[in-house]
Order: structure tokens, then sequence, then C-alpha cells
């Protein structure tokens, strides 16, 4: 349950803003994020503007109901579906076109967000713009098609975690790391790391996962922070072992250490023919080249990534039903270390925020699951997809490795509420709870 009040000037000036978000945890302390913690998500619940006057509240409550756990920006896609739902009812009411009041609106280089945080490097309006011009948010458009817009910030979380690389004699490399592979491309990120470092194909990097007992703590997967955190550990290793392997090169074969460079699995000159394979000076030597990294770094990071979402879909008056036609996102992301994988998490975070928008529904009733399979929990296939664009604003600025961002939580807050915009744009139905059904929309639209 969100409640919210927003205060505003006949301009279109946001002055003050109060919500209220109550999640239904479901039972059992373990599922919840920590003991007298809440989850982060209700932070989000006055969105990326500009508001002197803030009140925000989350409660997690305790029901008996199925444990609710959090995944993909715990809370988020929840407080900024009614933070920028609300957003486009206080447009409407001023009679502003919603663009032209997040324009107004959004913070901008040196303004502190609803929470008191001041970011540097904020693209919150070139985000915006770059969504609305991809989108062709401007164009006319036939009967019933709606357009909906929706925005969403998240800055990178902190943590620790270790790292260590390994030139064995055998002129093997392992790169060892205390984060599993959830999935995302962890381990092929941390060999592309390597690589770069080392000039040695990805390919040939064997990743090893330690256990427990290898490492006194490790902040883990979660938080968007794996490649700000793990990477950098995987840098500063892989960074360590290259220099101590030239050196180890240049005592033993008397080459200048700067003129000697790393070329896949041989050390070459740079200003003579030389080459020799690393793993002979290694054998040489009776020892592998062994090079930790760590990071300490518990602090979000100062820079946000923005996040501009625009659906538009066609509305049958007569029965409800909603079709998404088309989606476009677009991100204010740092260095894209590998786009097929950055691209990845983009499009599985926008599918799952409309299967959250449009399709999913966990049914409860009396602490019981009344859905009895996936059969009837809609989960989106390939032909429920709809056209999807992603537009990206790279910079060079990004705290992790090579000034890289996260990507896997952004994409996810602002689906719903821009689908359910575009649905208010079509034809005036607001449903202000999800998913939106047909039977929802078509109830919209009787009770005015």
């Amino acid at each position: 349950l969100i409640q919210m009040k927003t205060g505003v000037k006949r301009d279109g000036t946001l002055v003050a803003h109060q919500s209220r978000v109550l999640f239904n945890s479901g039972a059992y302390g373990g599922f919840k994020p920590a003991p007298g913690v809440n989850l982060g998500g209700a932070s989000k619940s006055a969105g990326p503007y500009k508001i002197p006057h803030v009140k925000l509240e989350g409660v997690q409550v305790y029901t008996n109901t199925v444990p609710g756990g959090f995944m993909r920006a715990p809370g988020e896609p929840q407080a900024v579906f009614a933070a920028e739902s609300q957003m486009d009812l206080v447009a409407r009411e001023l009679g502003m076109d919603p663009l032209e009041f997040r324009r107004k609106n959004l913070i901008q280089e040196g303004d502190e967000n609803p929470i008191g945080t001041v970011y540097t490097n904020v693209k919150a309006i070139e985000t915006l713009e770059a969504a609305v011009t991809a989108s062709d948010y401007n164009a006319p458009k036939g009967p019933n098609i709606g357009r909906g817009i929706a925005m969403g910030e998240r800055p990178v979380a902190g943590g620790e975690s270790h790292a260590e690389v390994t030139l064995s004699e055998d002129g093997s490399v392992t790169v060892h790391t205390s984060i599993f592979e959830p999935g995302t491309g962890t381990y092929t990120l941390l060999r592309q790391i390597v690589s770069e470092e080392l000039g040695i194909p990805a390919e040939d990097i064997r990743v090893e996962v330690w256990d427990t007992d290898a490492v006194p703590f490790d902040t883990g997967v979660g938080g968007s922070r794996v490649t700000r955190v793990a990477g950098l550990a995987a840098y500063q290793a892989a960074t360590e072992a290259s220099k101590e392997l030239l050196s180890v090169a240049a005592d033993l074969l008397g080459w200048p250490e700067e003129q000697i460079q790393i070329r896949g699995a041989n050390l070459v000159r740079k200003d003579t023919p030389e080459t020799r394979p690393w793993a002979e000076l290694l054998a040489q030597l009776g020892r592998p080249v062994v090079a930790r990294g760590h990071v300490l770094d518990p602090d979000r990071s100062p820079t946000s990534s923005f996040t501009a979402q625009v659906a538009e879909v066609s509305v049958d008056p007569e029965t409800g039903e909603v079709t998404l036609l088309r989606f476009t996102t677009a991100h204010d992301v740092g260095k894209v270390l590998n786009p097929v994988d950055h691209q990845g998490q983009i499009d599985g975070a926008v599918i799952q925020g409309i299967g959250y928008a449009l399709t999913e529904d966990l049914n409860v009733e009396e602490g019981r699951v009344t859905g009895p399979n996936f059969g009837e929990y809609k989960i989106l296939n390939i032909r429920d997809i709809p056209q999807l664009q992603t537009v990206l604003l790279e910079t060079e600025i990004g705290p992790g490795p090579y000034n890289s961002r996260g990507i896997g939580e952004n994409p996810c807050g602002p689906v719903a509420p821009a689908i359910a915009n575009a649905v208010a744009d079509a034809v005036g139905a607001r449903v202000k709870d999800l998913p939106i059904y047909a039977e929802k929309v078509r109830r919209a639209l009787v009770d005015g």
C-alpha cells in the first residue's frame, strides 16, 4: 500500500511531497534485508525531482502470507510506479503535459534529490530528451493510442570484494573470486578485465571461485555492485600481476622493464624483435606470479544513473484490453565493457517490468496462494514482447573499472508507470494497482 500527497504551484513547480510505503513482507524475519532496515525502494517514492519539502516513510509489515523477499531493485518498482503515476496525475490536474512537468522539475547539477543527496554529473534532462526523441513521443497518434513516460535513477552500491590473479609455470592464467555467477556474465566480465590488463585472450583465462575460508568477507552480488566492486578487485589483481611479471622478466632477461610488453603467451621487447614465453621464465623462477586485489568502498557512487522510458500502447475501449506496441528505454551510462551483456541486462529488466505491469499476479487468500501453478501465473514469452528500443548516453564517468557503472536494476523501475501513464493517455483510464488487466481498465472507464 502506497499513499502520496503532493504540493505544487500553479506553474507546475513541485514544493512538497509526502509518501507512506507499506511493504507486505510476509512471514519470517530471515527474508527481510536486515533487522530494523526497510526496503530501500521507499526512498524512490518522490522520484528524481527537486522538491524542497519531503517526508518519506517506508515500513515492512509482517503478515500471514508467503515470505516476501526481494530481487532486482528491492522495492523500487513499487515505489516508482506510485511516484511516476502521481507525477502524471499532478501534471494533468494542472493541465500541463507530463513531459513538460518533468522537464520543469527534474534535478540538475548541484540540486538535492528528495532524500538530500547531491549527485555529480547529473544527466536527468539529457536522458529524458533522448527517450523522447527516440520514441517519437510528440508524433501524432491514432484513436485509443497512448504514450506514457516515466523516470528513475539509481547509483551503484558500494561494498567489499577480493580477487586474485595467478600466472602459473605451465602458462595457465587463473582469476580467483568470491563472487558466484548469478547468470549476468560476471565471470565473462572478470576474464575481460584480466585480459585487458595482461594482454592475454579472455578465453585462455580460467575462473575459480573461493569458498568462505579464502576471504574474510565479501559483499556479494546485489545492488548493481559486481562490476564496480568485484571488477575493481580483479583489475587491481591483474595490474599487480602484470607489474610483477614485467619485473621478473627484467631481472632474469636483463631487458629494460619499460620496454617489455605481455602479448598472449609471450613477453616481447618493444624496441627489438626479441621475444620469450613468460611460462619459461616462471619455470626458471620456480614459482608462479600471484597478485591480490581488495576493494573496500562501502559508499554508494556519487554519480547516479538515470533512466527515462516511454511506452506506447493501444487500448480497446470496449473491453479494456491493453496492447503494448512499443517500448523505449534511455540510459545514462558509463563505459560499457560488454555491449551484449549490457543490452541483455536492459532487455531482461524491461521484460520483467512489463510482466510486473501487465500479467504477473500472485493471488493470496487467508495466507494461501490460490494460483496452483505457473500456468496461472502469466510470465511473458516471446510473443508478448513488443518492439524494444534502447538508447545509451555513454560517458567516461563511473565508479567501476574503466569508468563503468552497473545496469542490472536501473531499467526495471519505470516500466510499469510508463505503461500505466500510456493507458491513461490513450483512453483516460487511470489504473492504480498492478497488474493492469483489461477488467481494471474497463472498470476505470466505467467509473470515470
